[in-house]
């Protein structure tokens, strides 16, 4: 082998009498640019004798090998491709023209192909003539002779059947691997995007209406389709890995319990009253998929801690106004930490009643970045992007300002006091987490009611039912486990534990009992948690 002419992008070597080029070519990611390429090569004198692609990895890179008798005719090939451009990237390489959305145009076959010039430009200027989009091609003769594995993208069903007919009619021989219908597994599709895959998968569990706005948000938005990207290969790179297949069943999960339990199918569990001073009473709201919001009523007016996904909103407004709650007199939010389950429309009350929203300060940063870690902790790659999806899906309206809480110093249990904050007569501070669970947590704590409100720290798991615990364990999942930093985590938890434990001998002093209110399950008593 005489090796003539190489370079970053193609390498041009004599082999067999004959003269090879290897090379990377990008092409617009839309019908016939495939089928230009193969026939270009042809008339230029070139054989193309293997080519891959695979749009779901790349939607413009296209790996083409292809022999000449000779190296000027090669040569007039790669002149040939380079003046159309083929030999630069594109000018939005890497973007996706438009996303595929209905599975019953996209059809996978294996396809006998003669060895010879023009014989993939043949087959490529059918697809052509059909709009058909080459979304996924294998062509190798060294590993798989005169065979092609391609897939390809129609309007839809009918045409998928045309083109077959056509197929046939030319005399191709062809084996159907995978075709698009109602109960295709869409994990077994080549060429799809992670955004077309995790967009086919959410359409058999949202209703319409959902899945129109989710197609809306995913094609004119690159950060999401960059999020989903970010997630499949942060997932695979990390010392706690997941497969991308688990990634979106599990995110799809996540939604569909979520959005699957809206409108008709909403419930709410309510419990309560519980008096917590002489000028508060408390109501606990939990939603279908498990977390719980607080209603404290004072006065003439409520506050609310902990909201939940934004996509219940308009449900529990309802709710809450069919039961006597006006939500129009919810005049403040206090969010335990910002993500999609308990700030979720903490937005929503302040855009329409002007509601105060007070968290930790970071709270800010996170809903700007959408990045629940902001950058911290050994799962903040795939973090970041689910911050991005679940917040997307879910709903998540954020506030558009953050109140300080008032001054206040000290420390509890190994947790520095940040500020404090009145509700009615109830004073809670705001203890700042260590940041094992996520950034921007804070516990709200009265040492001298016992009172701690742990968000999704410290709890019950006994009190859990099979939803709730459904519901938890789809984020473990997702993260291996939802926390930033899970030793961290643990570590935490134990100093909450001797906390609450040391608040509960003094409670008992006087003949009350230290409770804990966290964001899942049942509230409960120190002296009955069996620590």
């Amino acid at each position: 082998m005489d090796q003539a002419e190489s370079c970053p992008e193609c390498v041009l070597f004599r082999e067999d009498g004959a003269w090879r080029a290897s090379l990377a070519v990008d092409l617009p990611d839309r019908p016939g640019t495939l089928a230009d390429m193969a026939e270009l090569t042809a008339e230029s004198g070139g054989n193309i004798e293997r080519l891959l692609y695979d749009r779901g990895r790349h939607p413009n890179r296209v790996e083409v090998s292809f022999t000449c008798l000779s190296a000027a005719r090669a040569g007039t090939v790669l002149d040939a491709m380079d003046a159309r451009g083929l030999l630069a990237p594109p000018p939005q390489q890497g973007a996706e023209p438009q996303i595929i959305t209905d599975v019953a145009g996209v059809l996978s076959f294996k396809v006998a192909l003669e060895n010879r010039p023009g014989a993939l430009a043949t087959l490529a200027g059918r697809f052509k003539a059909f709009g058909a989009n080459v979304i996924h091609m294998r062509y190798d003769i060294a590993s798989d002779p005169e065979m092609a594995e391609v897939s390809v993208s129609t309007s839809g069903a009918r045409q998928v059947s045309d083109l077959l007919g056509d197929l046939t009619r030319a005399g191709y021989h062809y084996h159907v691997l995978w075709r698009g219908g109602e109960d295709a597994d869409v994990d077994e599709a080549l060429g799809l995007s992670g955004v077309e895959a995790f967009l086919f998968k959410l359409r058999h569990v949202l209703p319409p209406e959902r899945m129109n706005t989710l197609e809306e948000l995913f094609s004119t938005s690159q950060a999401v389709r960059q999020a989903l990207d970010e997630f499949r290969h942060a997932s695979g790179a990390t010392g706690e890995t997941l497969a991308a297949s688990e990634v979106f069943t599990n995110i799809l999960r996540l939604a569909a319990m979520a959005v699957g339990t809206t409108g008709e199918r909403f419930t709410l569990r309510l419990t309560g009253p519980v008096r917590l001073t002489p000028g508060v009473v408390m109501y606990m709201l939990a939603c279908p998929e498990g977390a719980n919001s607080y209603l404290l009523c004072h006065d003439d007016r409520f506050s609310m801690l902990d909201t939940n996904f934004g996509v219940y909103f308009d449900d529990v407004a309802a709710w809450l106004g069919a039961h006597g709650f006006d939500p129009s007199r919810i005049r403040t939010v206090l969010a335990t930490h910002p993500d999609a389950d308990h700030a979720g429309w903490a937005g929503r009350l302040q855009a329409l009643y002007g509601a105060r929203v007070l968290m930790h300060p970071d709270g800010a940063r996170v809903f700007a970045e959408e990045d629940r870690t902001l950058g911290r902790g050994p799962l903040a790659g795939i973090n970041r992007p689910f911050t991005r999806l679940v917040g997307r899906l879910s709903g998540l309206t954020a506030p558009d300002h953050i109140d300080a809480f008032e001054p206040a110093t000290g420390e509890f249990g190994g947790f520095p006091v940040i500020g404090k904050t009145a509700v009615g007569d109830l004073e809670l501070l705001a203890l700042e987490s260590l940041g094992g669970h996520a950034a921007g947590q804070v516990f709200y704590f009265n040492p001298g009611l016992g009172i701690l409100f742990s968000g999704d720290y410290l709890l019950d798991a006994a009190s859990l039912s099979p939803r709730e615990r459904e519901a938890l364990s789809v984020h473990k999942s997702l993260l291996t486990s939802t926390n930033a930093d899970s030793a961290l985590f643990s570590q935490e938890m134990g100093m909450l534990r001797e906390l609450m434990l040391h608040t509960e001998a003094g409670m008992k002093k006087k003949g009350g009992r230290a409770r804990v209110f966290p964001g899942h399950g049942d509230f409960y008593a120190v002296d009955q948690a069996g620590w």
